[in-house]
């Protein structure tokens, strides 16, 4: 029995293992090959841009400086008297005595000058290293040789915040030492004619254009005055003046500008002269009045305020010069320069010395 069961069990297995062979494999998933995760997108970190700076507004220097010495102006006093200086020195109180500047030329200073006074010549007073060395809780007195040069130093230095104040007529109004004062002294009037006729200012003009990149009034008076003081001639003579007016050449003529008071420019002026008070000349309404490219040539009384308005019209870019002696140098009628005139007879003669006083 078991010999005839082993050959069916055989085939038996023989045709499980075809059949087995023939079937279908089930099938197996291909193995899914990893996906990353999207990642979720992050904004690229953006580089920073600084602001856009804001520009500063252009300040309008010719402007701050007109008001500016407008203001000024107003509030000085630009002369003192021989008389007041020698009774301040001889008081019996040194503590009130000025700083007393000669700013004449070296040379002249050593003939002699006034006792205790230092020298800085007038085109050297803003140079740093000179500035540096004045006092600015001290009176100081300037003066040169007949008061103009000394003017322009004292205009300088009060537009730069210094109490300062001009002799006026300078060292000739002094001491009657010719030596000493190493220039002619005023001797008379020419007696040329005037004339009462009003001139109004009426044509405007494009003010001078300039800029010293400064933006406080005094730094730019600074500036301005470095360049421009060491080669400026600050006064023109009255016969010169004359001989323009003369010549038959009225366009070389220059703009001429009274700073006398209103009614003593009506009592008599220079030919074609038009009138603007001193303290009232950098006023922007008056200065749109003043041409910037013809020369100007101011004049006052004795020649001292009328320094003063030329140093502050050639700070603010116009081409001028002063009338030396003013009104008194240009007229005898004593009714028209409507103030006294120098007079040598009646003139003090102060004590001068020669010692040196080298500055602090």
């Amino acid at each position: 029995m078991k010999r005839t069961l082993y050959p069916i069990l055989l085939a038996l297995t023989i045709v499980a293992t075809l059949l087995a062979g023939c079937a279908k494999p089930t099938p197996v998933p291909p193995t899914a090959t990893p996906v990353p995760p999207t990642a979720t997108p992050v904004p690229p970190t953006a580089t920073p841009v600084p602001p856009t700076p804001t520009e500063a507004p252009k300040v309008d220097e010719f402007t701050v400086l007109a008001n500016y010495i407008s203001e000024k102006f107003a509030q000085w006093t630009p002369v003192v008297t021989a008389d007041e200086v020698y009774e301040n020195l001889t008081d019996g109180d040194p503590s009130n005595d000025p700083f007393i500047i000669d700013v004449r030329k070296p040379e002249d200073y050593a003939k002699g000058h006034i006792q205790g006074a230092y020298n800085i010549f007038w085109k050297d007073i803003v140079k740093e290293e000179y500035l540096s060395k004045l006092p600015k809780d001290r009176k100081i007195v300037t003066y040169c040789y007949t008061g103009h040069t000394g003017e322009v130093a004292a205009t300088i230095l009060m537009l730069l915040g210094y109490d300062a104040v001009n002799m006026k007529f300078g060292f000739m109004g002094w001491s009657k030492n010719d030596e000493a004062l190493a220039q002619p002294r005023f001797t008379g009037p020419a007696g040329y004619p005037v004339e009462t006729e009003p001139h109004p200012l009426t044509e405007t003009y494009a003010p001078p254009s300039w800029e010293t990149g400064q933006t406080d009034p005094a730094a730019i008076v600074l500036a301005r005055a470095q360049a421009l003081i060491p080669n400026w001639n600050p006064v023109i003579t009255a016969e010169d003046l004359y001989e323009n007016l003369t010549d038959g050449d009225d366009a070389n003529n220059p703009f001429i500008l009274s700073v006398r008071k209103p009614e003593d420019y009506a009592k008599g002026h220079i030919q074609g002269a038009y009138n603007v008070f001193w303290k009232e000349v950098a006023k922007p309404e008056n200065l749109a009045h003043y041409p910037a490219d013809k020369p100007i040539v101011t004049y006052c009384y004795t020649g001292h305020t009328g320094e003063a308005a030329a140093t502050a019209l050639l700070l603010l870019g116009y081409n001028v010069t002063n009338l030396k002696y003013g009104m008194m140098g240009w007229t005898d009628s004593d009714e028209v320069l409507a103030q006294p005139r120098y007079d040598v007879k009646t003139a003090p003669d102060y004590p001068i010395e020669t010692e040196p006083h080298p500055l602090p």
